[in-house]
């Protein structure tokens, strides 16, 4: 069975659980099982938001074991594939989900927590988010996702399709990039700036 679970974090706002939604409907286009849970009562106070997202798809020849496909909706502790965090201190946050394996895709957009505005805590440079992620996986990956959005497109609506390019192109991801245009052309307007953006993300990735 191929099993691939995909940790999204961030901050109310940010679009994790759209993110995650794509996501999960791009798996329902192929045929895949998929199943999640949502952590959304941060997002109304600048707080935490998380989407967990679990596909399951027997092997090929393999007979489907309904009993061996179940999963909970919440990624166990460690057993994360991907990370997508949409705030540099959110992955590291949530960093014990992560194993040697796992690719991590930050945001190196900081949003600083109101403790830190308010001068009672310091927000950790991001070369120490880095180097702290890195002892649990070598895989992580820093892009400029709102940089490439405004840049780009003078906006942050394609932060999200931007993000799923780069997640295409580094996680191999057992949906195809069909499927996910597929699910932005029903979700997001204006469907063709968005095909760029994800295009754009996966040129960034590949760099």
């Amino acid at each position: 069975m191929i099993a691939y679970d995909i940790l999204i974090c961030g901050i109310g706002g940010q679009g994790a659980i759209s993110l995650g939604t794509v996501l999960k409907l791009a798996a329902i286009h192929e045929g895949l099982d998929v199943v999640g849970a949502e952590r959304r009562g941060g997002a109304q106070r600048e707080g935490i938001v998380t989407s967990n997202v679990r596909y399951r798809k027997p092997e090929s020849g393999e007979t489907p074991d309904e009993r061996r496909m179940a999963a909970s909706g919440l990624i166990p502790t460690g057993a994360a594939d991907m990370m997508i965090s949409m705030e540099p201190l959110e992955a590291l946050r949530h960093a014990r989900y992560l194993n040697e394996r796992s690719v991590v895709i930050i945001n190196n957009f900081p949003l600083t927590p109101v403790s830190v505005r308010m001068g009672e805590r310091e927000y950790p440079q991001l070369e120490t988010v880095h180097s702290r992620l890195r002892e649990f996986t070598p895989n992580v990956h820093l892009f400029p996702i709102d940089e490439l959005s405004r840049g780009h497109f003078n906006s942050l609506r394609q932060v999200n399709t931007i993000a799923l390019g780069i997640a295409s192109a580094l996680g191999g991801l057992p949906v195809s990039d069909e499927s996910i245009l597929a699910v932005v052309r029903e979700q997001f307007s204006d469907f063709e700036t968005n095909r760029r953006a994800f295009e754009l993300g996966k040129e960034t990735a590949r760099k």
